[in-house]
């Protein structure tokens, strides 16, 4: 056996003549569950259709953790919530009171 290292190259050009396209067909929703398509699918709007984070978070001031350090944590608390959707209005909607 032969210890000599086959370039990738090669390999992809082994696998790409063992293989043929499948003609494409057309199927409806049901039908096509596990496809590939052979098109990119766009969106007709986008979505969703407004601005979205796909995470939760939290906003701080600089200036009320700046005196944040290790073994001296800053508690802050939770002075409100924008469900996800919403419209956050200014900054100072969350001023602490």
């Amino acid at each position: 056996m032969s210890t000599d290292l086959v370039p990738v190259e090669a390999h992809l050009a082994d696998v790409l003549a063992a293989v043929r396209p499948m003609i494409p067909v057309q199927l409806g929703l049901e039908e096509a569950e596990g496809g590939v398509l052979t098109d990119d699918a766009a969106a007709l709007c986008p979505l969703p259709p407004f601005d979205n984070s796909a995470m939760d978070g939290y906003a701080v001031r600089a200036s009320d953790v700046a005196a944040a350090a290790v073994g001296a944590p800053v508690v802050l608390p939770v002075a409100g919530q924008v469900p996800a959707g919403d419209v956050l209005g200014p900054w100072e909607f969350f001023t602490a009171a």
